[in-house]
């Protein structure tokens, strides 16, 4: 029952976007020159028994225009419904494949009745559930009846009023003193208010806080997120929900389909994504990656808010979403420009906006990048467990850790379970660790220290794969050739001094799990 191909929306977040810009997630695009491909050389449907749908038949529909999904081995094409699919194009990730898990960890009860109309028959020869799956669906369940996914209300308050005390402080030291160390810290409280905002906002749009996903979306959202934060609900939760059910995963082709790791020219997360460019100027660029990571994460911010208002701007919504994404952005900036020249002379008002931005910018990059990058980038079929486990690493859990990764120093359990309220991951950790040791998973737990070099390292793995010689034959200047070979030498030491604390963080790490990779 193929679809004809659909008109997709602009969906905000594409290329780097974990930095930022772009108007489209770049792999709905791919998919859909792909489909437009296809269609010229079909040769017609394959089917099973009447009412019954070949797991063959079904992978061929995988496309945006085109799309077949299978749930508790019954078939639906959900190519119209894509369109209008509340959580953005993530639907097609799920294309010409078995969607049962990630079905069921992002949507509510309620959703199950609006698959009724997109059901074209069931599968056949289904092949038999799997004891990994069988066990992490039966662990879901024993969570939800122990009430693990109900929020302490009382624990979102003290984080709400803990963000407003953080936001007073920074604007009380500003008030007390206009000197540039006031100045400083002032403008780092305030980068880190807007990073306690991003988390908590996080938690509202998981749905991890009520029942009431309205209420998480306008409180969690605008207010949260557009308001306090200064960045777009919908731009954040588009390539968000993508990068969920395709953590680091990528095409047939090593394009990737996680939005948080499409950040070529400026960085490369495997040496597969790496084979991809063949721009020379660009390989030199990812040559000294390493040295660009730590100045892009200060940068960050911009771009999220570059990319912010794109999506407020040409993002297809109902009109009275745009206009609130679009009033609460503007509140957020104009807020902050009021209090900034009200309080402060011009000169110290510039650099408390422009620090600020650097501080928040860093603050979050480096959570989001230990979760993950580092891990496994894939581009072959794996469950919702295997994939998930394979990605993502956790931070080994203290107060500290806990507090200033907003609960995502436990990412694993985030990513098992996304609407668990945060409070509750470390309860839940025992029975994960439990479910990878019976199946043989590697569990990953670093320190926070580790596990920024274990990032590092990837980057500088990567470097490696770009030689010398490549390099030496590009006509290069003399100073850009002697800026190189500066570089070169540098990049000599920091490999050594970064594999020697890797090795001592493995020492320390590696006795909290034993568990190895499959």
């Amino acid at each position: 029952m193929a679809s004809s191909t659909t008109t997709l929306r602009k969906t905000s977040g594409g290329l780097w976007s974990k930095w930022g810009s772009g108007s489209k997630l770049s792999f709905v695009t791919r998919k859909v020159q792909s489909f437009e491909a296809q269609e010229k050389t079909s040769t017609g449907r394959q089917t099973g028994p009447e009412g019954f749908l070949t797991l063959e038949e079904v992978s061929k529909h995988n496309n945006p225009g085109d799309s077949w999904i299978i749930i508790n081995d019954k078939v639906y094409d959900v190519s119209s419904f894509g369109e209008k699919h509340p959580g953005g194009p993530v639907i097609f990730t799920q294309a010409g494949r078995d969607a049962t898990d990630a079905f069921k960890v992002f949507h509510s009860a309620k959703a199950w009745h609006y698959l009724q109309d997109l059901y074209i028959g069931d599968l056949h020869n289904a092949e038999p559930v799997s004891e990994l799956l069988k066990d992490y669906r039966e662990l879901r369940t024993v969570l939800m009846r122990s009430q693990l996914f109900r929020s302490s209300k009382t624990y979102y308050v003290s984080k709400s009023l803990t963000n407003f005390a953080i936001l007073a402080a920074s604007l009380a030291v500003i008030s007390w003193s206009k000197s540039l160390s006031a100045v400083l810290f002032s403008s780092f409280l305030l980068g880190l208010f807007w990073q306690q905002c991003g988390w908590l906002s996080h938690d509202y749009l998981h749905h991890q806080v009520t029942e009431n996903r309205s209420f998480n979306t306008y409180l969690g959202g605008l207010f949260w997120g557009n308001f306090m934060q200064g960045f777009s609900v919908g731009w954040w939760r588009t390539k968000h929900n993508v990068h969920h059910a395709a953590t680091n995963e990528c095409d047939e082709k090593y394009q990737p389909i996680d939005p948080d790791i499409d950040t070529v020219p400026l960085l490369a997360w495997s040496k597969e994504i790496l084979a991809t460019v063949d721009d020379q100027f660009m390989r030199s660029l990812i040559s000294v990656q390493h040295l660009l990571f730590f100045p892009l994460l200060f940068l960050a911010r911009f771009s999220w808010l570059h990319s912010s208002w794109n999506h407020a701007s040409t993002y297809e919504m109902p009109q009275y979403m745009r206009w609130a994404e679009k009033t609460t952005i503007v509140g957020h900036y104009a807020t902050l420009l009021t209090i900034a020249f009200y309080v402060l002379p011009v000169p110290q008002a510039l650099c408390w906006l422009f620090l600020s931005q650097l501080f928040s910018g860093a603050l979050l990059s480096i959570v989001f990048v230990i979760s993950h990058n580092g891990m496994d980038v894939y581009n072959d079929p794996r469950d919702f467990v295997t994939a998930q486990l394979s990605s993502t690493r956790n931070i080994q859990g203290n107060f500290f850790n806990d507090w200033f990764t907003g609960g995502l120093n436990r990412q694993i359990e985030h990513h098992l379970f996304p609407s668990l309220p945060r409070h509750n991951l470390a309860k839940v950790a025992p029975y994960v660790k439990a479910l990878c040791s019976k199946h043989n998973l590697h569990y990953e737990e670093l320190s926070l220290g580790t596990g920024i070099a274990s990032v590092f390292n990837r980057l500088l793995e990567c470097d490696q794969r770009i030689s010398r010689e490549e390099l030496a034959s590009l006509d290069l200047s003399p100073n850009v050739a002697d800026f190189l070979h500066a570089v070169d030498l540098q990049f000599q030491l920091i490999i050594f001094s970064n594999h020697r604390l890797l090795q001592r963080g493995d020492m320390q790490d590696r006795g909290s799990t034993n568990m190895r990779t499959v």
